[in-house]
């Protein structure tokens, strides 16, 4: 078997680890922790009250993500064991992750900050850069991501993001309900969290539970 045969096992099955709909469901209850944490900030909270919501269920989301990988995914996909390379890739995807995680933390702080005073993160300007400037924020690591990770479905979730934000653009130049950013980001999540129940539950019928773990030795 040649060397571009082992990394198609490799890959495939690094994709069934990361598969199962576990990281659409975590990006779902993330996205939810951003549209209550808005909310906390919009019924009058001090701004520490919703920096603190938006921490507490990012380690909700996580948490769970890593607790169905333990208990129903990799039960029956097995554990493998990669390649230096893709060792390497994997640590360079956990630094990504956290500057990913830490960037939209202090986006999330910044706007409440900035809606509570009333002023722009970027200044008086039109809706069209503001979308441009996420967008680049956003699918600039979420597709790197999906490179180390060879997970595509993470653009599909930049996206959603970026939707988002386009939306919300269009509501303050023509008018925002009350609520605004709750009702978009608690709208992506929501999509994000049934597509991810959507997918799990197909895996779960599809991928049977072995009576005895498979250990899989790939690469």
């Amino acid at each position: 078997m040649n060397q571009l045969s082992l990394r198609n096992i490799e890959r495939k099955s690094w994709q069934s680890t990361m598969g199962g709909g576990v990281i659409e469901i975590m990006f779902g209850i993330m996205m939810f922790a951003g549209a209550t944490s808005y909310l906390v900030s919009d019924l009058g909270a001090p701004s520490a009250a919703s920096t603190a919501t938006l921490i507490a269920l990012h380690a909700v989301a996580l948490l769970l993500m890593l607790w169905l990988r333990k208990r129903y995914v990799l039960p029956r996909v097995g554990r493998a064991a990669f390649s230096a390379n893709r060792k390497r890739r994997l640590h360079r995807m956990r630094i990504l992750l956290g500057i990913c995680v830490a960037v939209t933390v202090a986006l999330v702080v910044l706007t409440v900050l900035a809606t509570r005073t009333g002023t722009s993160l970027l200044g008086p300007v039109s809706a069209a850069p503001v979308v441009a400037v996420v967008a680049v924020i956003v699918l600039v690591p979420l597709g790197a991501l999906a490179i180390f990770l060879d997970y595509p479905r993470f653009l599909l979730l930049g996206g959603l993001v970026v939707g988002a934000e386009a939306i919300l653009a269009l509501l303050d130049k023509y008018g925002s309900p009350p609520f605004d950013r709750t009702l978009v980001f608690g709208s992506i999540g929501l999509i994000s969290l049934i597509l991810g129940l959507v997918i799990f539950a197909r895996f779960l019928r599809r991928v049977p539970r072995p009576e005895h773990e498979v250990i899989d030795h790939a690469g």
